[in-house]
């Protein structure tokens, strides 16, 4: 019997044990002994911690004593030297603004090297005096801060920038300024001095008594005039500290205090009497403490090795027995867990010892094989009557060589018939192992059918995107090679006609003319087909019923078939309507039932059916995709060979054909044009065909709920509407084609215009946009197509006329054309009578 999850008894031994364990007297006593050690050593390091806080504050004490004393040393050097300079000002001594007064401030500052400059402002802040060489810089320094507070403060008293830009190409400076005046009292500048950032904190390298202790200098407003020796880009303390410390009055005594950013830190600050700044000396606290952090963590560690083996000597027969008692817990929670987990994951175990045949089957194994629980299975876990008959012997095989280390890790999916009459896919891994009596083979099993089928299908959309991709191409190809054939067809039949015109009818000289215009005309039929695939040419698409076109197809065909062959036709739609080019679904129907007789050259039936289907939910064809909604179905059922699977992802590109060459061969467009058409109506191509039971296409077209034109009855051919004069601006990159239109217009009693280019004729139209009545042109060309240039003169002119005619317009050509403002569009070749109508449609509405 397996076990399951509910037979696992749960270990609670453990537990016990370690209940019993604290209970013990000798224990309790032991550990009470061992903690009052712990306290004692805890307190004693403690007690170490503090005095040497205490001793590392005093010495940033007495730093910060020696670094202010130095500091106001030489703010008293620069005051002496300012006043110097101010009291040879008050005298008459310097007279600013001449080179003496420059070599007497060179003079002074000389005997300063801490200094780089001392110089003289006016009132304004102008420099008028300068120790430099190269004279004084060019920028005045009556707005800053230290300049204000010398004008308006205390007469003789220093003020001190933050660090700051003096004059170009030089690094930043601190200015040491005091203000002069004359003998009324009247301020007239300051007397200033140019000191490097770190003038006032030079020596603090040397007297630092570890390379992590800081120093900072602070203005009364919070200013960092220094922060120790350096390019004054470090700042160890924020804002809101130095505020702290300038408003305590206490500040003098060191203390600890702790950074926004979490850091704790040492500090001793010193206020300085020579000029309103605070220094402040500090030390990160984990720093000072790491001698005594390494001598305490040494003392902790002895000490606790100490009481960790009193501990262990007194706890060494319990911990063994607590031990072993969780580690028979701990196999027990495995066990549940793995078998909680094979639950979970639905996946079977199995066991087979090739040499005795002894094979074992979990449940959820004999499940996934079909087997009864109860069932007896000897000779390995694959032998049921329920495999998959071409599965049993490869996986024998597969067995036997990774028993016998011919291959690697045994990984294999095979199929197992459910009682529906399907297959399910179920994956085994394995491996072989040293067993009792030889080799012993042992692995486990899940069920992987979702994934096939997955897999199945991702493969089908990638076949189907592939497929779509290469017809886009092949669609392009045929567009462009039609376009070019159009181009030609269009002088074969229009100098056709403009000959023929020209000769007397039924004259022996007309009758070479007639075969090159039919013969013109082949290949204008022949290039609507390559278009019809490609979906480039322009079409007017009505609404029109499906069914009356299919029995017109059924028609003909029936009056044409081959000998053998007869016709089967169901016809239940006979309100179908469908949007879309009534010749387009007429050759597309003709197509696909010519291609059905065609496909059963011994003879048989062509059952032809056309209903109307409602579809609730998306469905994906063999070439495209349905979404919900109403579609006729048109189904074509041949009785032929069928289709290879060979010729499936090729069947509807352009020119491929299985039929070979020659009188009997095919061109390779039939099915071709019915891809095309499909497509431009929004349908989708469903195929089923297998190797001789013929082949099925059902067509499904969606339906729309607009009338249906009637069409008039045919009768007599009106005349030709003819023009009165009226300038036609003629453009086609094709020097022929533009001379051909030229003519045709000339003869229809319009004033034409030509040009080759699309960029000269937007040029003439800018120059002139009231001459022409009508634009005629194509839509390919260099430059600018057709529908951009008709774009571009409707900006001039939005109420132009304008006619389209292309061959092959590319891809969604009629609705560029519609966004244009053309509702006139042709396809090439255009013969006379077409393009006299066209033309006056346009322009007569």
């Amino acid at each position: 019997m397996e076990p399951t999850a509910d037979t696992v008894a749960p270990a609670s031994e453990p537990a016990g044990a370690r209940g019993a364990l604290a209970r013990s007297r000798t224990l309790r006593v032991l550990l009470a002994i061992e903690l009052v050690v712990a306290l004692a050593v805890v307190g004693q390091l403690w007690t170490t911690r503090r005095q040497v806080i205490e001793a590392e504050q005093r010495d940033l004490g007495s730093l910060a004593g020696a670094m202010a004393a130095q500091a106001d040393a030489t703010l008293e050097a620069a005051a002496a030297a300012l006043g110097t300079t101010r009291d040879e000002l008050g005298s008459g001594l310097l007279a600013p603004g001449t080179p003496a007064a420059d070599a007497l401030l060179r003079a002074h500052v000389a005997g300063l090297p801490q200094f780089r400059a001392l110089e003289l402002t006016d009132a304004h802040g102008h420099t008028i005096a300068s120790s430099r060489a190269g004279g004084p810089p060019p920028q005045a320094i009556g707005g800053h801060e230290f300049f204000t507070a010398a004008r308006e403060g205390t007469p003789g008293a220093l003020h001190l920038s933050l660090p700051r830009i003096v004059g170009r190409n030089e690094p930043p400076a601190i200015t040491v300024a005091m203000d002069w005046r004359d003998a009324e009292g009247r301020f007239r500048g300051v007397v200033m001095l140019q000191a490097a950032p770190d003038f006032l904190d030079r020596d603090f390298a040397r007297l630092s008594p570890s390379a992590d202790t800081r120093m900072a200098i602070y203005r009364r407003d919070l200013g960092l005039v220094a922060d120790g020796p350096g390019d004054n880009t470090r700042a160890w303390a924020q804002d809101d500290a130095a505020h702290g410390l300038w408003d305590d009055p206490a500040r003098g005594q060191a203390r600890e205090a702790q950074l926004p950013g979490g850091e704790v830190r040492l500090v001793a600050a010193q206020a300085l009497a020579r000029a309103p700044l605070l220094l402040v000396v500090s030390r990160n606290r984990a720093a000072a403490l790491a001698p005594w952090t390494r001598q305490a963590w040494l003392v902790g560690g002895f000490a606790g090795s100490a009481l960790l083996v009193t501990l262990l000597l007194g706890l060494r027969n319990a911990r063994e027995q607590a031990r072993r008692v969780a580690s028979e817990a701990a196999l027990a929670a495995e066990q549940a867990r793995t078998l909680r987990a094979f639950q979970a994951a639905q996946e079977g175990a199995w066991e087979w010892d090739p040499a005795s045949g002894r094979t074992y089957l979990s449940p959820r194994m004999k499940e996934l094989l079909g087997l009864a629980r109860d069932a007896e299975v000897r000779d390995g876990p694959v032998a049921t009557a329920l495999l998959h008959p071409e599965d049993v012997e490869p996986m024998r095989a597969a067995f036997v060589d990774h028993a016998e280390g011919r291959s690697g890790p045994f990984d294999r999916v095979f199929r197992v018939a459910t009682p529906d009459g399907g297959w399910r896919h179920v994956r085994t891994r394995g491996l072989a192992m040293a067993g009792p009596d030889g080799v012993l083979l042992a692995g486990t099993a899940t069920d992987v059918s979702d994934e096939m089928r997955a897999r199945d299908e991702r493969q089908r959309l990638e076949n189907e995107l592939g497929r779509a991709r290469r017809m886009e191409a092949l669609g392009t190809l045929a567009g462009g090679v039609a376009h070019d054939f159009n181009n030609i067809l269009a002088s074969v039949i229009g100098y056709g006609e403009l000959a023929r015109d020209a000769l007397a009818p039924g004259s022996p000289a007309a009758r070479p003319v007639e075969r090159v215009l039919q013969a013109g005309q082949r290949g204008k039929t022949l290039v609507e087909r390559i278009l019809a695939f490609s979906r480039g040419a322009p079409r007017k698409h009505l609404p029109l019923k499906l069914q009356p076109l299919v029995d017109e197809v059924l028609k003909l065909l029936a009056s044409s078939r081959p000998p053998g062959t007869t016709l089967e036709c169901r016809r239940r739609a006979p309100e179908a309507v469908v949007r879309g080019d009534a010749t387009a679904v007429f050759e597309a129907v003709m197509n696909l039932c010519t291609n059905g007789l065609q496909a059963m050259p011994e003879g048989g039936t062509l059952a032809v059916s056309l209903s109307a289907v409602e579809l609730a939910q998306e469905r994906r064809l063999f070439e495209g995709r349905l979404t919900p909604g109403r579609y006729a179905c048109l189904a074509v059922e041949d009785q032929g060979t069928g289709i290879p699977e060979a010729v499936l992802p090729h069947l509807f590109e352009p020119f491929f054909t299985t039929r070979g060459t020659g009188a009997a061969g095919g061109t390779g467009l039939g099915l071709a044009v019915v891809h095309g058409v499909v497509v431009e109506l929004g349908g989708a191509i469903e195929l089923h065909t297998r190797a001789g039971e013929g082949t099925r296409f059902e067509l499904y077209l969606p339906c729309c709920d607009e009338p249906v034109r009637d069409e008039a009855a045919p009768g007599p051919a009106p005349a030709l509407p003819l023009g009165d004069g009226e300038a036609v601006l003629v453009v086609d990159d094709e020097p022929a084609l533009v001379e051909l239109a030229c003519e045709l217009l000339a003869g229809l009693g319009y004033e034409p215009f030509g040009t080759e280019s699309s960029t000269e004729a937007l040029r003439r139209f800018e120059a002139e946009p009231d001459r022409y009545a009508l634009l005629l042109t194509d839509e390919v060309m260099p430059g600018l197509s057709g529908t951009a240039l008709a774009a571009a003169v409707h900006t001039l002119r939005p109420a132009l006329p304008v006619v389209l005619a292309s061959g092959w317009g590319g891809p969604q050509f009629e609705q560029r054309a519609a966004r244009s403002g053309i509702v006139v569009t042709l396809a090439k070749p255009l013969t006379r009578a077409e393009l006299a109508r066209a033309v006056a449609r346009a322009l007569r509405g």
